[in-house]
């Protein structure tokens, strides 16, 4: 009984920290100016900090991906949270269920988002010392972490991400086939990647492959270790 009341007391506070420090993380994330405070605080979308990516994204992709996907998540979650906590909330439990679950996958996709979008830049650059070291000892090398992310994002139907996790301080790449599908709770992205085939298809029709390559050269690896650096 003492073992199991010290081990309840342990893990109790250990993912009470590990709670605190992903709010802590989130609270960072968004809070690089005014106009980065995130769309579920602010009810009102980041504006991009780019027009196009040269080589990559043309302005017209990036116009349409942020105001109507993006923008619609947001839209949906607003009136989503709209209904269930406003007024009288929802009387059927069916209902109910649908919406809780419509909640998770439209803010979920707000936040992955404004992620993605953040985690990108018009100029390659190389990953820093701290995130190179991290990569390395989780994946033997660059290389071979860069071949399994790249082989993660091409099976995706939603998302491919570097995360890590508080608990432990692992890396782990998270393929999601949808918003709400596939996530590792309290895992923090570091670098992630939108494989709808809305992030792409202006640019790159139904050429996967081209588009994942591309994406490699424009990770902003400075926001990547700020991220990682938060965690």
């Amino acid at each position: 009984m003492e073992f199991a009341n010290d081990f309840s007391r342990r893990s109790f506070l250990g993912l009470a920290a590990a709670t605190g420090a992903g709010i802590g993380w989130l609270t960072s994330v968004c809070a690089a100016g005014e106009a980065a405070q995130s769309a579920l605080a602010a009810e009102a979308l980041q504006p991009l900090r780019y027009e196009s990516l040269p080589g990559f994204l043309s302005k017209e992709q990036l116009a349409l991906h942020h105001g109507k996907h993006y923008g619609g998540a947001l839209k949906a979650l607003l009136s989503i949270e709209g209904r269930v906590y406003g007024g009288d909330g929802v009387a059927d439990g069916a209902a109910r269920r649908e919406l809780g679950k419509a909640q998770s996958e439209k803010a979920n996709s707000v936040i992955l988002h404004e992620l993605y979008f953040a985690g990108m830049r018009s100029e390659a650059n190389d990953p820093t010392e701290t995130i190179t070291e991290a990569i390395k000892r989780r994946f033997g090398s660059l290389d071979r972490w860069r071949a399994d992310l790249e082989m993660c994002a091409l099976a995706a139907n939603g998302w491919a991400m570097l995360a890590v996790h508080p608990v432990n301080g692992k890396l782990y790449h998270i393929v999601s086939d949808a918003h709400d599908v596939g996530p590792l709770w309290l895992a923090r992205p570091l670098v992630l990647i939108d494989m709808y085939e809305h992030a792409y298809y202006v640019d790159y029709k139904n050429d996967k492959s081209a588009y994942v390559k591309a994406w490699f050269d424009r990770i902003d690896w400075k926001e990547a270790d700020r991220r990682y650096q938060a965690s």
